[in-house]
């Protein structure tokens, strides 16, 4: 059945007339569209073509459009029920992609023919390519959920991550690639968590580069979400968030700065809340004095859908298109009135679409039209062994007392225990707003059932695995009982719009009906605790009152279509574990940044601004979410107020034994000054296995910088065999683009709304540095004195690539890592 899946994905070429560009002049010479000689620059290309256009154009051209692309001739009409146009209507046909099924969500910009404009597709990001402007879906790769990705700390699996995405995006005949999520993990509740990195920024920051280095080198543009404060989904359109100058530009905003400045994205996608008294998407303090001027980003914004509340706040603030099923702030209505009052100028419009063109023209897309879907390009299976690897990677080993893992030949009975959405078939990041996700269409997929089966026929054991799927708690415990080895598969299902309401394990409400998990687990627990293995699926963080009880926690995140190999080959010993925790597991449901009400989900403020759930509130006052807990955000909460969490942040066992030995800071200097430092340590696999161990770098400023605590600065995976050892070094440079010396000092602390006004600044002092396996275990630390005569760390205007941590693809072989 696979094979056959797989030569239709390759061999499904679709028939389709060329359509190319109003006179494209491949070759440069003149015509009557001079704006498509490729022999100018972007920029020349642009101006000449912004002269051509008339403000009818070119207000069509700043929102999206929801028209049939499959041309066959008759119109589409939508009717959701009720009068709205919004959401209702009827489209006529164009024709630039034929077999392109209407999608009614509308993800595309219509080209323009006569000026040789391309209509412009941008398809959903997370971790596959699905949701885009054709309602037909391709089959696509089913990746690890993203801080399963985050989890392996390993770069060149997160590149290899994007340029599938890539690929497949480019395959499907899509320009854009609407992702990836770089928001914070800042509390466990978020109900889009499974879509971001790590609740570090560093760690989001430097593998956000490679994916967006992967997406892009496959001539697809990426759109980095959700800037900024979209740390949760509870009334996302109409909430507001007030986050503090420095935890604003230390955490929050850094990822996307080190992204910016260190993989030129084309374009970010601004976000839904109100962050420090403005709207995301009609700030100018965001997305011209932030983005814009202090990072010097030179690509084009996109707002979230319904995420605009102003038409002339949005485009003064350089919101360049606006995302909708229909125009609701950019229609040519209302701007032709912002236009006649003198509020906007033709110029503020022309600067909405410059960048835009621009990076059509430097992606080539204004020149080879995406006019045809092309599998062909697309190898599934190796792609597939891609995603088996990284699901691999990102498997956290939790617990393992007294070797209960690996298992061998010698249980004869393994009992499969959870529902089927954990236990019963290959568990999928979500992609929609249903407790039923729809998932990436996939070639294939494996269940965990399969993938046990698969490695206990590869070793040549007599073991016999029977499914239960937890239906009869009763039925479950009896089989647990009689079972030499228990697995319980177990997880959570948020999903886009709405945050968890439990740290534990929920009920799913499924096509089947209602399937609960907290009974299956107590039944189990009574039976046969013992000899369980806990096999957690879930989107971070989990109470666990059972954790004295088993012996062996796993921890998989939603491991993607190979979830059934992935799982199997670490239980089994096949591949060794070696993921990190990216972010910290703690002990209650309240704590760190999500202690209060206050912090999250937020209170209700008389801010003058609508509130309440859905696109346009209900007319509550607004609920806003402060961000009291400043710079003690994840690990640096846990550290700062002596917590021991359940497990801290870059935690991961193996099973073999790491030891961290010899550890030498070396100051890099040019001309006298100190531009950095080079932290050098041996790294020795004491055990009887081969491992790799994620080792962290992390930093500590001197007290004047008033950090709660340590931070992340570098990272770097090693792959050892038993007895073998490894002389490690990681470049810690001044200028580099998450400002590893530095802290932000805001010109007004006490006033939110000037929140990136402000400079990176560094002192002279003794900084500590610490390496180990885990934030919470550094076993070797130094302090040394470090004296930078630049007393200001401000980069702003500085050229871009300039972050050291990082290389092309991952490699090894440039100042991240010397050996």
């Amino acid at each position: 059945m696979i094979k056959r899946i797989i030569a239709i994905f390759l061999t499904a070429t679709i028939a389709t007339s060329s359509l190319v560009p109003a006179n494209a002049m491949n070759n440069g010479t003149e015509g009557t569209n001079p704006w498509m000689n490729t022999k100018l620059s972007a920029e020349e290309r642009t101006e000449l073509l912004l002269d051509e256009m008339t403000m009818d154009q070119k207000m069509q051209q700043i929102a999206i459009s929801r028209f049939n692309e499959n041309d066959k001739g008759e119109p589409v009409v939508i009717k959701r029920g009720g009068t709205s146009k919004y959401m209702n209507g009827e489209f006529a046909p164009q024709g630039t992609l034929p077999g392109c099924e209407f999608q009614d969500t509308g993800r595309q910009i219509k080209g323009i023919e006569e000026l040789g404009i391309p209509t412009v597709r941008m398809t959903n990001g997370g971790t596959g390519v699905k949701g885009g402007s054709c309602h037909n879906d391709p089959l696509a790769t089913g990746l690890p959920s993203t801080p399963g990705l985050a989890a392996t700390f390993d770069r060149e699996l997160n590149y290899e991550a994007g340029r599938i995405l890539g690929e497949e995006t480019r395959a499907f005949a899509h320009h854009v690639f609407l992702g990836p999520g770089m928001n914070l993990i800042r509390h466990p509740y978020g109900g889009r968590n499974y879509e971001y990195f790590s609740e570090d920024p560093y760690l989001t920051g430097i593998l956000a580069i490679e994916q967006t280095k992967g997406i892009q080198d496959q001539g697809v543009q990426v759109q980095l979400k959700h800037m900024a404060g979209n740390e949760q989904e509870t009334e996302r359109w109409t909430m507001g968030v007030q986050v503090p100058s420095k935890a604003m530009n230390e955490l929050y905003m850094l990822p996307f700065e080190m992204t910016v400045r260190d993989a030129d994205p084309a374009s970010v996608m601004c976000s839904f809340p109100d962050v420090n008294g403005t709207y995301a998407c009609d700030s100018s303090e965001l997305l011209q004095d932030a983005l814009r001027k202090n990072w010097g980003f030179d690509g084009y914004v996109m707002s979230d859908r319904r995420a605009i509340h102003d038409t002339v706040a949005a485009i003064k603030a350089g919101t360049n298109v606006e995302l909708d099923w229909t125009p609701q702030y950019y229609t040519q209505e209302k701007i032709q009135k912002a236009l006649d009052s003198g509020a906007v100028t033709e110029d503020d419009i022309d600067n909405l679409l410059r960048p835009r063109y621009i990076k059509m023209i430097e992606f080539g897309h204004m020149d080879e039209p995406y006019d045809k879907f092309m599998p062909e390009i697309v190898d599934p299976m190796a792609n597939g062994a891609s995603a088996l690897k990284m699901a691999e990677e990102g498997s956290v080993l939790l617990k393992n007392d007294n070797g209960f893992l690996p298992l061998d030949g010698e249980p004869k009975s393994i009992a499969l225990i959870g529902i089927e959405t954990f236990a019963g078939a290959a568990k999928m990041s979500p992609r929609s707003v249903r407790d039923d996700n729809d998932y990436v269409v996939t070639p294939y997929t494996v269940t965990p059932q399969e993938g046990l089966e698969n490695v206990i026929k590869e070793l040549g054991y007599n073991t016999k695995v029977t499914y239960n799927n937890g239906s009869d708690p009763k039925a479950a415990a009896k089989l647990a009982a009689e079972s030499d080895v228990v697995l319980l598969m177990v997880g959570d299902n948020p999903h886009e719009t709405v945050d968890r309401d439990t740290l534990g394990f929920p009920a799913l409400n499924l096509k089947s009906g209602l399937a609960e998990q907290e009974p299956v687990i107590d039944a189990v627990m009574e039976a046969n605790p013992e000899n369980t293995v806990m096999v957690l699926k879930t989107s971070g963080t989990s109470i666990m009152p059972w954790l004295d009880k088993v012996p062996a926690v796993l921890q998989a995140w939603y491991p993607g279509m190979e979830d059934g190999n992935a799982v199997a080959n670490l239980l089994y010993g096949k591949v060794n574990p070696s993921g990190k925790l990216p972010m910290t597991f703690g002990a209650t449901e309240r704590e760190a940044a999500f202690a209060t009400e206050e912090q999250y989900p937020g209170t209700r403020q008389d801010t003058g601004k609508v509130g309440g759930p859905g696109p346009y509130g209900d007319g509550s006052d607004q609920l806003i979410a402060q961000y009291t807990e400043g710079l003690e955000m994840g690990f640096r909460w846990y550290e700062a107020n002596n917590v021991k969490p359940v497990f801290p942040f870059g935690y991961g066992l193996s099973y073999t034994t790491f030891e961290y030995d010899k550890l030498k800071v070396k100051k890099v200097q040019d001309k006298g000054s100190v531009k950095g430092i080079d932290v050098s340590f041996t790294i020795s696999n004491t055990g009887d296995v081969a491992g790799k161990e994620a080792a962290q770098v992390y930093l500590t400023l001197p007290d004047e910088a008033g950090q709660p605590t340590k931070r992340l600065v570098n990272f770097e995976k090693v792959d050892l065999e038993p007895g073998e050892s490894e002389r490690v070094t990681v470049r810690i440079n001044h200028a580099d683009s998450n400002h590893p010396f530095s802290y932000f000092v805001p010109e007004e602390p006490d006033n939110l709304a000037n929140w990136a006004d402000g400079e990176w600044a560094t002192v002279d002092g003794k900084y500590g540095v610490h390496v180990g396996g885990s934030s919470a275990d550094t076993p070797l630390e130094k302090a040394v004195p470090l004296n930078f005569k630049d007393s200001k760390d401000n980069n702003k205007g500085k050229a871009k690539g300039n972050n050291g941590n990082n290389g092309n693809k991952g490699n090894k072989g440039n100042n991240n890592s010397q050996r």
